[in-house]
Parts: C-alpha cells; structure tokens; sequence
C-alpha cells in the first residue's frame, strides 16, 4: 500500500511533500521535481545480499533518496540501511569515472517498532568528527523515523513531518485524520490515494495476503521459539540447564526459520529472496525444498 501511495508518479507530490518534510526542507531549499527508479540492486558476488529497495527515487539535483519501510523488527536495521545505502551509492559512479561524480544518497527508513534508544521519532545520522561535530559529507544521510514513538498533539501546533507520521501511523479518529488531510493538499491527495487501494479489490488481496504474512511470521516465529525452549529445558534436566535453555532458542530459531522458508517457496516467491529473508545461502535452501517435496525453478 505505501508503494501505492507513494510511489505513482502522477501523484509525485506526495512523496516530495514526505521527503522535503522528513529532511526539513522548505521554501528555495525544498525539492521541486522527482523520479521514480524502483529497482533491485543485485549482488556483485554470487554469494553477495540482494539489496531489494522498497522505493527508490531521484530529486531534481539528482539526490538518490531510498525510502524503505520495516513493520516487523528484522534486526539489525542500522547495518541493513547502511549496507543498503553503501550499495546505491556506489552505483552512481561508472567505472573510470572521477569520485566527484558520486551522487548524495539519503536513506529513509519508516519503522513500525522501537529501534533506537532516543527519545523522539525521528532522527538522522551522517559522518561527523567526534570532538567538533565538524560534518565530513553531505553525502550520507540515514533518517529513521519510528511510527510507535509519534504522540498525539494540537494539528495547529503540528509541522508537515509531524501530520505525515500521524497520518501514516494510523490511530487517530475519523475527525482528527480528516482535519489532518483538509490542513495539507499533499496528505489530501495521499488520503485519496489510499482510498482507492481499498477500492481495488486485486490490490486490496494483495495487501491482506501481506498483512496475513506478517501475523504469520510472528506467530510462527514466537511458536517455533517456544517449543524450541521446551526440548531444551527438557534435555537441559540432563545436561543442564543453561545449555538446554541456549540449545533451545537455537533449535527453536532453526525451526522457525525452516517453517517460514518452505511456507515462502510454497507460495513461489524466488528462491534468492527466501534465501536473503533466511539469511542462509541458496544451496541450503534448495535442500530443504527437496527435502521437503518442493518444486522450485
């Protein structure tokens, strides 16, 4: 659904109303005019990660900016967006070409948990010198923005950021998101866009196949971890306690994790993508389906 909204060209203006908000631009300064180049950044290696970018655009200096959104709490997140970051920025310079073609690329990251241990939504991390807070680069910008931590207030005291993460965040009545939509044309838009979606009966499957997915996951996940625990306190009354309890979760985590990659492959998602969910490398991946009766390409 945020590719939906966000990501149609003939409605641009809600995604530069989003970034130019996100990265406090206004006036002269604010973007005017953007792209969409929604693509896949393949691994150099055969072995390398995959670096699958939920939305990916240009702005009018020619700024990359990759918008990805998180709603369960994969791990890891600040390594995931600079990995991800570091793959797109290298992809602006052709080979032979100078350094000085490299384009600034900002990372956005919309997340639907808690990930870092600071008060506020929203916050932005770049290169600079520990003692002077000098700014090496302009041209690495990660933002993250956590919906759970985004608190009601007056709509009149309120700045364009802080109506978006409202609006997206979704908990609000009928009345307050109404008045939230009438105070910006952009979110006005975005509320239509959305509206639509749930008028499209493909799209809206989609979109509760995902979110069926996602309580899936945690489910399986969750049941997966706890029955791991029980084998492993059960054979730790023999050997102890505290490696039945380690050998537990690990067995438990294996488990889920095996569960989820054969449901994924029964579904035809590709293999290369069960495989980076996963986190194990394709051959095992291709064993398991085998081992399991899946047909795979």
């Amino acid at each position: 659904m945020f590719k939906f909204v966000f990501g149609h060209k003939e409605d641009k203006e809600i995604t530069l109303s989003f970034i130019n908000a996100v990265l406090g631009l206004e006036g002269e300064r604010a973007f005017v005019d953007l792209h969409f180049a929604d693509r896949e950044i393949d691994p150099e290696e055969e072995s390398g990660k995959g670096s699958t970018l939920d939305l990916l655009c240009m702005t009018n200096d020619e700024t990359q900016i990759n918008i990805e959104v998180q709603v369960q709490n994969r791990q890891n997140m600040g390594q995931r967006s600079l990995y991800y970051w570091a793959k797109l920025y290298q992809s602006t310079l052709g080979r032979g070409e100078n350094y000085e073609n490299l384009r600034r690329t900002v990372a956005i990251n919309l997340l639907g948990y808690e990930y870092l241990p600071l008060a506020g939504f929203h916050h932005m991390y770049g290169l600079y010198d520990k003692t002077c807070m000098h700014r090496l680069t302009e041209d690495i910008e990660i933002h993250f923005l956590e919906l759970p931590k985004v608190t009601r207030q007056d709509i009149r005291r309120m700045r364009t950021l802080d109506k978006w993460m409202a609006f997206i965040r979704n908990d609000l009545s009928d009345e307050e998101m109404e008045a939230i939509a009438m105070s910006d044309a952009a979110i006005n838009t975005a509320w239509d866009r959305i509206e639509a979606f749930m008028r499209d009966a493909g799209q809206r499957r989609k979109y509760e196949r995902r979110e069926k997915y996602e309580h899936d996951y945690v489910s399986d996940m969750e049941g997966s971890w706890k029955r791991g625990r029980m084998e492993g306190v059960k054979q730790g009354r023999s050997e102890g306690r505290r490696e039945g309890r380690a050998e537990g979760r690990a067995e438990g985590r294996q488990l889920g994790i095996a569960h989820i990659a054969m449901n994924l492959l029964r579904a035809g998602t590709p293999i290369a993508t069960v495989a980076q969910m996963a986190e194990l490398p394709e051959e095992i991946i291709r064993k398991m389906a085998e081992e399991h009766g899946i047909q795979i390409s």
